[in-house]
Order: structure tokens, then sequence, then C-alpha cells
């Protein structure tokens, strides 16, 4: 019994020096093992990334490494992500640790990476808006309809019609608009830059085209942005055909805000320039006022005109007061030109600024008596004043804003609007009708001076049964001095120009101050401010 113990003993003791001895050679000699990754060439574009992550069948956990031999071209990182960075060639090394490699090739991988430049993708969508088919609530129009100013309420890519004023309304060609009457105080061409008859919508399209195809044949080669009242508001101007290019930088609800821009000749002559207004005033709600032809109140007489009218001015920027402080830009009678802005409730000039954002100086002064219609086009930033005709030019035509007036005096007819108009599509100057009935004749005393935000507001109640709309507001933007040019009487003296006139020297206003409003005149070189009123 004891040799058969003895012989069962020498058993388990061999068996057991057996498993030590094979696990030893195991923990120091695995199986052969097997390491499995994609070795087939890897193709990227720079910036894109792919993984793979290689698996083993080793009876051990052992670590796997992976190397780029090329960074600059694609990195690799430790769970098999591959970056691309730039164009070439690398080759990725993926293994086990140092001592299963030095015992099996199997336990190392490699594969190229082959880097090429990324494909352009498509180029990105840009919308340009054509700012003649829309309104000035920024909604489409069916047909084309042109202007010397331009409402624009968003930031983004525009572009506007080298066309003279309004002279393309509603898709048709405007032949009114620059067609005048042949009479002793009237003009029946309208000048250009040239001097020549603006005979043609277009200021470049050929002369062989017709209706509102029809061109002057001039080339324009530049655009300038002469100046903008807020730094960034307009971002960049160009010529593309046929169209004036222009970005605008900011929404009207950032940033309000005038520019003027001004398309050229080769020889750098200013053809035509445009006011550009942002604004978040879109003119759809209007005062209507119905005249009568006498002072009376009540009666409409044969002469009776309905006026709808704008809340606000022309160019005008809220600055506080619920919008009743601010300021606006300013117009010599007869002329398109959007003149620099002052601020609100003094005599000071806003500081304007060109396309790289810098202060440029932007209103000159000359007197003049020599100064033509067409240096007028040519200089629209200059202040002209002719002493014999105490206009701005060395004419004195009745019909510079009212193409077919050849009268003086109380207008009772609506405006028929020129080539020269500063307002935007659908709206114009008003005759002189309109501020004669709300001076109740030459003058009306009312004592609602709005003392705080320096203005006056016209109250509707007044004149009920001929008004229907909310009240108006004017506020006392002063005026730009016929003899210098430069600012006066704001924030104590409202003026407000008319198309209509007393003379070839005086022009028909609306005037006001803290105890009255007047139906005036002002001689024509005065640079005071616009509240247009509806196309009939």
């Amino acid at each position: 019994m004891m040799k058969n113990l003895k012989h069962v003993l020498l058993g388990t003791l061999t068996v057991l020096t057996v498993l030590f001895l094979t696990g030893c050679w195991q923990k120091d000699h695995p199986v052969r093992t097997s390491l499995n990754v994609d070795t087939s060439t890897l193709t990227l574009a720079v910036g894109e990334s792919a993984t793979r992550t290689a698996t083993t069948k080793a009876q051990w956990d052992y670590q796997i490494t992976y190397t780029s031999s090329n960074p600059a071209v694609a990195t690799v990182d430790q769970t098999g992500k591959v970056t691309a960075v730039s164009e070439g060639e690398a080759v990725i090394t993926v293994s086990m640790d140092e001592t299963i490699k030095s015992w099996y090739a199997a336990a190392i991988r490699t594969y190229n990476v082959v880097v090429k430049e990324k494909e352009p993708g498509p180029a990105p969508v840009v919308t340009v808006t054509d700012l003649s088919m829309v309104d000035c609530a920024g909604n489409a129009r069916a047909t084309m309809s042109t202007a010397n100013c331009y409402m624009v309420h968003t930031a983004g890519d525009y572009k506007l019609p080298l066309v003279y004023g309004n002279a393309i309304k509603d898709g048709a060609a405007n032949t009114a608009a620059y067609t005048g009457i042949t009479n002793t105080n009237t003009t029946a061409t309208f000048p250009n830059h040239a001097g020549n008859a603006i005979d043609a919508p277009w200021i470049t399209k050929a002369t062989t085209g017709t209706g509102a195809d029809k061109g002057m044949g001039i080339v324009v080669s530049t655009a300038e942005l002469l100046w903008q009242d807020a730094q960034g508001l307009i971002t960049a101007v160009g010529i593309i055909g046929d169209y004036l290019t222009l970005t605008v930088g900011k929404n009207a609800s950032e940033q309000e805000g005038n520019a003027v821009i001004a398309a050229k000749d080769a020889g750098g002559n200013i053809v035509w320039s445009w006011h550009i207004w942002v604004t978040k005033e879109t003119f759809a709600t209007l005062t209507t006022i119905t005249t009568t032809d006498d002072t009376s109140i009540g009666t409409q007489g044969v002469n009776w005109q309905i006026y709808k009218v704008t809340s606000v001015n022309l160019g005008w920027v809220a600055t506080g007061g619920d919008g009743k402080q601010g300021y606006n830009t300013y117009y010599q009678w007869g002329r398109k030109d959007a003149f620099i802005p002052g601020t609100w409730n003094a005599n000071t000039n806003r500081t304007v600024y060109d396309i790289s954002n810098t202060p440029v100086p932007r209103l000159t002064y000359e007197a003049s008596t020599t100064a033509t219609i067409a240096d007028n086009i040519k200089n629209p930033t200059t202040h002209y004043f002719n002493s014999s005709t105490k206009g701005p030019c060395d004419t004195q035509y009745y019909n510079m804003w009212d193409a077919r007036q050849t009268l003086t005096g109380n207008i009772k007819t609506a405006t028929k609007k020129t080539v020269y108009d500063p307002c935007p599509a659908g709206f114009c100057v008003p005759t002189g009708n309109l501020y004669y009935f709300m001076c109740n004749g030459i003058s009306r005393s009312e004592l609602n001076w709005d003392a705080t935000n320096k203005g006056k507001t016209w109250r509707q109640t007044t004149y009920s049964s001929n008004t229907t709309g909310p009240d108006l507001y004017f506020p006392a933007s002063g005026y730009r001095h016929t003899g210098s040019g430069a600012l006066s009487t704001v924030g104590s003296l409202g003026s407000y120009w008319s198309a209509s006139l007393t003379s070839g020297i005086y022009s028909r206003y609306l005037r006001f101050n803290a105890g009255y409003w007047y139906y005036n005149n002002y001689v024509r070189a005065y640079g005071i401010p616009v509240r247009a009123v509806a196309e009939e």
C-alpha cells in the first residue's frame, strides 16, 4: 500500500511540475498571436479623419501602439484615429509591446496614408436684392420702380439700376419725369452731368434700346461711397454691368443711418449719385390730409387735394425721445442730393466716414454765378449759392421738382415728380397747398411746442373732418444757411420744403417755432428738410 501511495505522489508532483513550467513558458513566450488591422491605402482630404482600430487574438492583454511616420501630413492617436493635416503621404505603424514584436513579426502592421487637397465645395449662394424691385417696406414689387433714394432695412448685398432718378416707374419709361414743359420759367428738358438733355431712363444702356430699356450710352467705370454717417453702414460698393452694387453691413435694428454713393465715368466724374437710407421706417403708416381751396375748414372747393403724409423726415435717424429726437438729411430746393445731417438740438455737423470708416470732410460751400445743374449733379456734396438767382445754380426754373409746374403761389395740384426729386419710389415732395392748409392760410397760432424734444405736433383733431390717421410730429431741424452751408436754428425752428414757388427766387415752405405755424418762402439755396407724401 505504501508503494502505491508513493507512485500517486510522484505522479501528482510530475503533473504540477509540467503545469508550472508550461505557465512560465507561456508567460514569457505566448502562443503565436495575430494583430489585425486594415492595411489598405487610406486616402483622405485635408481636414478629414478616419479611424482604423486594431484587434489581437493574444492570450494575454498587451498594449497596442499607433505611430505616424510624418505627423506634418497625417497624425494618429491611440484609438487609431487618423487626421489629415496637409497634402502628402505618411505610413501608419500599428504594433504590440516590445516583447511581442521581438518574437513575432505578426505583431506589427503598417499601412499608407495619402492626403490630398480638399476639393472646393459649391460656391455659397449670395442673395442680391434689387432695390428697384422692392417697396419702402422691403416687400417685392411686380415691376421695377427707380428713385434717387432707396430705403434699406437689413444687412446684406444689394444692387440698384443705373437709372436717372425715377425715370422708370412700374416697369415702364417714366418720360414725364424727364420731359418738362416749354414756358418762360420752366425747362422742357432736364440736364444730366454733361449738360445733355436726359432722353432715356438708363444712364448706361444703349441708345438703340426702346422704352424702359433705352439708355444714354454713358460708360460708368467705378462706384464710390462719398459718405456715411455711421461707421460700417456700407462696407462695399461696385459696378456690375448696368447696376451699382453695395453691401450694407448692419441691420437697421442695430444701426440706422444715411449714405450717398456715386457712379463715376473713366475720368472720375460723378455721373449720378443715390441716397441710401438704412432705417426701420417703412412708410406703412400715413396721415391723410384733405385740403380745401381756401382757409375755411370743412368745405371742399374745386381745387381740393388729398395728401398722404409720411411720419418722419427723409433721412431721419431717431436718437431718443421715443423717436422724436434725432437728425435728418438736408436739401437745396430743386436738387436730388442729400446733404450730411447735423446733430439733435445743436448746430453741429454729424461726422461722416468713407468706405474704410475714416472721417472725411463731405460738405463744401461754393458761391458761384456760373454753376449749372450739371455742376450740381457732378458735385453732390457741394452747397452752391448763386447770388443772382438765389438758388444752387444759374437757372430759376419752376419745375425742378414738379415737372409740369408753370405757376407760382399756392399750387393745389399733385406733384408730377421729376428725376431730381429726392424721395423714394412712390413718394415725392408735396406741393405748397399742403402747408397752406396746415397753417390755415399764411399762419396759425398754436402753442403745442415740445420743449423736451424740440419739435411740434400738427394735431389731426384740429381738422378732424379733413384728416385721418395719426398726428404728425415735426422736429425743429433748422436749416443750412444759403450764404455758408452752415447749420442754424436747430432745436428752435422747423423748416420743410414744398415743390412750389412764389417766384423764380423764392420757394414755398412750412416754417414753425414755439408759437406759430407759417406758410412762408425761402430763397432756394437754403438747405432744409423734406417731408415726403405719397405720389398720386
